[in-house]
C-alpha cells in the first residue's frame, strides 16, 4: 500500500508535513520515506541508524566546527599542517563584479553553510559573471539546515569561498577518495569516478582490495591503480578523525600532494544505505555510541 502512496506520501512531507515536526521525527519519517522501514534509534544497529543517532545526540561543537568550511581550515592546520590545505583564494560575502576580477582564471566557487554548493570556473573569460553572482546568491537563501535538519550547519555564516583548481596530470578534476574513519581507524575508502559525468563508485578496505558492495553508484570496471600516497592519505584522514566515533574525511590525492577536501559528519545524511545488507550491518558494528 505505501508503494502506491509514495509519491503523495512524498509530496506531503516534502511541502508541509516536514515543517511540523520535531528533528527526531523528522528523522524517522524520512527513513521510512527513504528505505520503507522505520529505524531503530533506541538499538541502532545499521550503519544509516547509527548515522542518525549521531546527528541526533551528539551535538559537539567540534562536529560543527569541522561542518564549516571556513572553520574547518583551522583545525586542519593545527592537526596536519597547511601543507594539505587547498590554497584560498578569497571569502567574502557577496560576489561583487570586483571579487570576481579579483579572482584567478580558473578556482573553485564554494558556499560555507553547506554541501552541494559548488561551481566549477575553469576559464574566467568563458563564464558569465551573472550568473556566478546569481547562483551564489540562491545558495545563501538557502537554508541547508531546514532541507536536511543536519544540525551542524544550523546558523553558520553564509559567507562564500574562492579556492585554487586542483586538476591531476591530465588536466582533469581529480578523483575524490572519501575515507570512512571509525575511532581514527579507516576501514573503508570510497573512490568516486567521473564525479560531474557518469558517475561511478567503488568500495576498498584500507589495503585497497575492492569490497563487494555499492553505495548509490555502481560501480567503476575500468583499471584501478593504488595510488602512490595512499599510506600517506590514510594517515591524513585518521589523524584528523582521532576525536570523532565516526567522521568521513575526503581528500584529494595527487602526485605533488594530498588535499584536504571536507570532513563529513553524515554521509548521505543516513538515508542512504549500504547494499548488501550485510555490509550495512557491518559498518553499523564498527561505530561505538
Amino acid at each position: 500500500m505505501k508503494k502506491l502512496l509514495d509519491p503523495l506520501l512524498s509530496k506531503l512531507f516534502w511541502g508541509i508535513f516536514r515543517h511540523m515536526l520535531s528533528d527526531r521525527w523528522y528523522a524517522k519519517v524520512r527513513y521510512w520515506l527513504e528505505l520503507n522501514e522505520w529505524p531503530d534509534l533506541e538499538e541502532p544497529e545499521k550503519f544509516t541508524e547509527k548515522i542518525q543517532f549521531i546527528k541526533l545526540y551528539e551535538r559537539t561543537p567540534l562536529r560543527r566546527q569541522v561542518a564549516d568550511r571556513t572553520k574547518v581550515r583551522n583545525y586542519v592546520a593545527e592537526k596536519v599542517g597547511t601543507d594539505h590545505l587547498i590554497p584560498l583564494m578569497d571569502t567574502f560575502g557577496t560576489l561583487t563584479q570586483k571579487t570576481w576580477d579579483s579572482l584567478p582564471a580558473a578556482f573553485v566557487l564554494k558556499a560555507n553553510h553547506g554541501c552541494g554548493m559548488l561551481r566549477i570556473v575553469f576559464d574566467k573569460e568563458e563564464e558569465p559573471y551573472r550568473e556566478a553572482y546569481l547562483q551564489t546568491e540562491r545558495w545563501k537563501k538557502t537554508d541547508y539546515f531546514k532541507i536536511g535538519r543536519e544540525w551542524v550547519y544550523r546558523d553558520l555564516p553564509r559567507t562564500l569561498l574562492a579556492e585554487k583548481l586542483l586538476l591531476n596530470d591530465a588536466k582533469d578534476i581529480p578523483r575524490d577518495y572519501k575515507f570512512f574513519c571509525f575511532e581514527g581507524q579507516v576501514k573503508l575508502i570510497q573512490v568516486d569516478y567521473d564525479r560531474f559525468g557518469n558517475q561511478k563508485r567503488n568500495l576498498f578496505d584500507r589495503h585497497f582490495n575492492r569490497i563487494e558492495g555499492q553505495l548509490l553508484y555502481p560501480p567503476y570496471t575500468g583499471h584501478v591503480r593504488q595510488p602512490n600516497n595512499l599510506e600517506k592519505a590514510i594517515s591524513i584522514a585518521e589523524t584528523l578523525s582521532a576525536d570523532f566515533n565516526f567522521i568521513r574525511v575526503d581528500l584529494y590525492l595527487l602526485d605533488d600532494g594530498v588535499y584536504f577536501g571536507e570532513m563529513t559528519n553524515y554521509p548521505g545524511n543516513g538515508f542512504v544505505p549500504f547494499h548488501p545488507a550485510d555490509l550495512e550491518r557491518t559498518l553499523g558494528s564498527w561505530i561505538s555510541l
